[in-house]
């Protein structure tokens, strides 16, 4: 997923300090074989050949795009670009990269860059959405709509002309099954046309309950990742004291008994994951009996084995009498002790071993090395026979609507 915050920020402070100079965006649509950067990347460059922020390879190839960009700005039109980084051609390139891989990349001119901050908005609106780019059959396009929420009910934003050329039936479709898979994916709609569709998947929700010192730990590794991090503890004490990055969230819940409510609040889908770091019983039975009955992703209980099994069997019994028996893929999202076994014990490899396993259950992989996977390490969906030819519906007239207001250059 493309870090739109950073890109519509480096736009806007670009348009501010040199309004003069055009600015261009590249998209990696597909990849053949292996490769750093998997499609939905995206590089912000300028006509100067300055490269903004993003990044579309390990850093061979962000230099020959950047000097690309004038082309792309005179002429007004977008153009395909294909690096073949195959260690046979690598003396061509004079990359030395030797990625096995074939990069395709669409570079288009940005004269508006307000629909990536739209983008931001929708991922955090956590609700579903999509970007579409067109790409025609002389490697010209455009990044022209975007939709926000899901296929059926969403609202679909027009950001280029070349979106009237689209079958609202073919776009839902698509919309439906990135949505499904979690992955972009290129669609040859005609010999005319083809369809890159990218989901605004919402960044990983994470709560911290306990406002110890490892909890600083977890929201600095968490914020790398550009994760949705809320710490949360009763004492305002140890929350007032705590030293962590900008973005993340310290909340007070005063009562135990108001932790359902704080956590009907809070971001609770199949990307949210509740870490339990109080090491206070009463505290971690409360939340455990709030988390539980809900459709996260990953709730982990730092402590002992013997005691997870037993805050386990309590919230078990409590939940049943209340009417709300847990069922086995309940008791599976549960993960105590906390974190993948890789033998650091300060509360920075604690922190490290569990964002590492939150990250693992949410891309449904087994954590080992890499080295001993049989299959390829990067998962990718074929593209599917989305839907039998239907007379095409256009799209809506609907003007760009930006929600959000320009973020700030500093």
């Amino acid at each position: 997923m493309a870090g739109f915050v950073e890109l519509a920020r480096a736009a806007q402070a670009a348009r501010s300090s040199r309004p003069d100079v055009p600015l261009a965006l590249a998209t990696l649509i597909q990849v053949d074989g292996s490769s750093y950067r998997q499609p939905g990347a995206r590089l912000l460059v300028d006509a100067e050949g300055r490269v903004l922020a993003g990044a579309v390879s390990g850093g061979c190839l962000e230099g020959d795009v950047a000097a690309r960009a004038a082309e792309v700005c005179a002429s007004g039109r977008a153009i395909r670009l294909m690096y073949d980084l195959r260690a046979d051609l690598e003396t061509i390139w004079g990359f030395g990269a030797r990625c096995d891989g074939i990069a395709h990349l669409l570079l288009e001119p940005l004269t508006d860059w307000r629909w990536m901050a739209q983008a931001q908005a929708v991922r955090a609106r956590r609700h579903g959405g999509a970007i579409i780019t067109v790409v025609d059959a002389l490697g010209s396009g455009a990044t022209c709509a975007l939709l926000d929420g899901d296929a059926n009910g969403g609202r679909w934003h027009v950001l280029h002309d070349a979106a009237r050329l689209l079958s609202s039936g073919e776009l839902g479709a698509l919309a439906q099954t990135v949505r499904r898979t979690g992955q972009a994916l290129l669609h040859v709609s005609s010999d005319e046309l083809s369809i890159f569709i990218e989901p605004l998947v919402p960044a990983v929700a994470l709560h911290c309950v306990g406002a110890g010192r490892g909890a600083e730990a977890f929201a600095r590794i968490a914020a790398t990742l550009g994760w949705q991090t809320t710490i949360l503890d009763h004492r305002p004490a140890l929350l007032e004291g705590l030293q962590v990055p900008d973005g993340v969230v310290l909340r007070q819940v005063r009562q135990l008994d108001a932790v359902q409510q704080a956590m009907t609040e809070l971001p609770h889908d199949e990307r949210t994951a509740v870490a339990l770091l109080s090491h206070i019983y009463d505290v971690d039975i409360a939340w455990l009996t709030a988390t539980l009955p809900l459709s996260l992703g990953y709730v982990g209980i730092l402590g002992s084995r013997s005691r997870g099994a037993q805050l386990m069997e309590q919230a078990t019994l409590m939940l049943a009498e209340r009417g709300s028996p847990i069922h086995a893929r309940q008791r599976h999202k549960v993960h105590a002790p906390i974190g993948l076994d890789l033998g650091g014990e300060t509360p920075a490899s604690i922190a490290l071993a569990a964002v590492a396993e939150i990250e693992a259950v949410i891309h449904a992989r087994p954590a080992g090395f890499l080295r001993e996977r049989q299959s390829p390490i990067h998962t990718r969906t074929p593209t599917p026979d989305v839907l039998s030819r239907k007379a095409a519906t256009l799209l809506p007239d609907q003007p760009l609507r930006c929600d959000l207001p320009e973020y700030p250059t500093d």
